[in-house]
């Protein structure tokens, strides 16, 4: 009996005690209307103080309908409940299903803030786990992802339980059958549009038919992932904790300390502070940008910057290396040091090199993108500056010394503020303009005709989608 097992599963788990409130999300559907029933099905000592929240999104006929449905189904069981309508769904037309999900989690936290609640219960069964795993698989997600959804997680102030999460999709239609239960369809449930709805309807079933145990195999192999990962924590993190601290927005990573770590460890200490980045400041980091990180702390090269994600910028200076967000400063105030046969990344899509003619090493990442050039010979050069503008730059226009400013040659050209923003000064030791990178070259005098050409600057950028 379906009761039973969920009876026998909050007294193993001590989810809650007797009489503590919960908050249901009841959304007219089968799962979440028979989770409502087992739990006032349940008997007293493990029943919880049951209250109901639900969304009406507008986004289908029926909606209004399944409003007035859960009223009136909490009412008829003396169940206090909260409804609120998502009015912004009306106008939103792409990734619908996430935002709608941010506006039902900040809703439900809202109401367990204002009425003490400090339990969250939600109908998400073993086949929704399976689909979330296969959805993660190939979507390419990272190893601790595919573990898939926590029975029990912190969630606002309080938790998030999901107490059917071991019951099968199955066991919860059968229990409506048999107990009569009135509930909605959602027929986006139907749609072909939606990964999980092809999952659930090609894909899922084709392989159960290989493999009727599939789900709980599925189980299985979740427990020994998340095992797995759980002893890598415990190896990795102590690790992780000793490179990398974080204070105020801003991640420092010990280089010394973290090229000392096993190629393994590395990569598992870019993964926890992938999730840091994730947690504390909600950025997602993609497997290439990961790789980047780990090739500039691995290098030899003491000083580079580049952007990380949107306005995160790492810096390395040295072995010292810190991730933090300062867009403004940086559009303003951001300048490379480079010396001579180096490169940096300018940004995500921007790299620059210094070299002797004959000499230039490229990482393989830019080899793709659009290249500019300039070759000058010069007295011996060691270091090569590249910034942003400031106010005073001049050009040199030709071999008199007739100079223009920078500005000016802006104005004159018509070139369009934002590519005015994106462009780059480079200069040497003694402050004289070499490049308006990527626009205009200064005039360089070759001190005579015998000169070779001894340098070449050199601009990398990827081609706007």
């Amino acid at each position: 009996m379906l009761t039973k097992k969920l009876e026998n599963r909050i007294k193993k788990e001590n989810w809650w005690k007797k009489d503590e409130r919960v908050l249901v999300a009841v959304s007219g559907g089968v799962d979440s209307v028979v989770l409502l029933h087992l739990l006032l099905e349940l008997p007293s000592e493990v029943r919880p103080n049951i209250y109901v929240a639900h969304i009406n999104h507008q986004l289908r006929a029926v909606s209004e309908e399944e409003e007035a449905f859960v009223l009136r189904l909490c009412r008829d069981n003396q169940v206090p409940v909260f409804t609120t309508k998502w009015t912004e769904g009306l106008t939103i037309s792409s990734n619908v299903e996430q935002q709608a999900r941010q506006f039902r989690y900040s809703f439900f936290d809202e109401v367990m803030k204002r009425q003490k609640i400090t339990k969250l219960l939600t109908a998400h069964h073993e086949d929704d786990q399976v689909e979330t795993m296969m959805m993660r698989l190939i979507n390419g997600n990272r190893i601790k992802s595919i573990t898939g959804m926590k029975e029990i997680r912190e969630f606002g102030q309080g938790e998030l339980i999901r107490p059917l999460l071991q019951i099968k999709k199955e066991e919860l239609a059968l229990f409506a059958t048999e107990n009569n239960l009135f509930f909605y369809e959602d027929e986006s449930n139907q749609s072909l549009d939606y990964l999980r709805n092809r999952l659930r309807h090609q894909l899922l079933p084709t392989i159960k038919k290989e493999n009727p145990k599939f789900n709980e195999h599925m189980t299985r192999f979740r427990e020994e992932l998340e095992m797995s990962t759980s002893l890598i924590e415990e190896i990795v993190k102590p690790k992780y904790n000793n490179c990398v601290t974080f204070d105020t927005g801003e991640w420092q990573i010990d280089r010394q300390k973290f090229i000392s770590c096993t190629q393994k460890e590395q990569y598992f200490i870019l993964e926890y502070l992938m999730d840091s980045l994730k947690e504390k400041e909600n950025i997602v980091i993609g497997f290439k940008q990961k790789e980047q990180l780990h090739a500039n702390l691995l290098s030899e090269k003491p000083n580079q910057g580049y952007f990380l994600k949107k306005d995160w910028y790492v810096t390395r200076v040295y072995d010292d290396v810190t991730i933090t967000k300062k867009k403004e400063e940086i559009e303003k105030e951001i300048s490379f040091d480079i010396a001579l046969n180096q490169g940096v990344f300018l940004s995500d899509t921007e790299w620059f090199g210094f070299f002797e003619v004959e000499k230039e090493e490229f990482p393989s990442a830019v080899k793709s993108w659009l290249k500019k050039e300039m070759l000058f010979s010069d007295r011996q050069l060691k270091r090569m500056i590249i910034r942003k503008k400031r106010p005073g730059d001049r050009l040199l226009l030709n071999k008199k010394g007739q100079t223009k400013k920078v500005s000016r040659y802006f104005i004159d050209e018509k070139i369009p503020t934002l590519e005015r923003k994106k462009s780059w000064v480079v200069e040497d030791h003694e402050n004289i303009v070499k490049w308006l990178v990527p626009f205009r070259e200064s005039y360089l005098s070759i001190r005579d005709e015998t000169d070779k050409i001894q340098y070449k600057l050199v601009y990398f950028y990827a081609k706007d989608e």
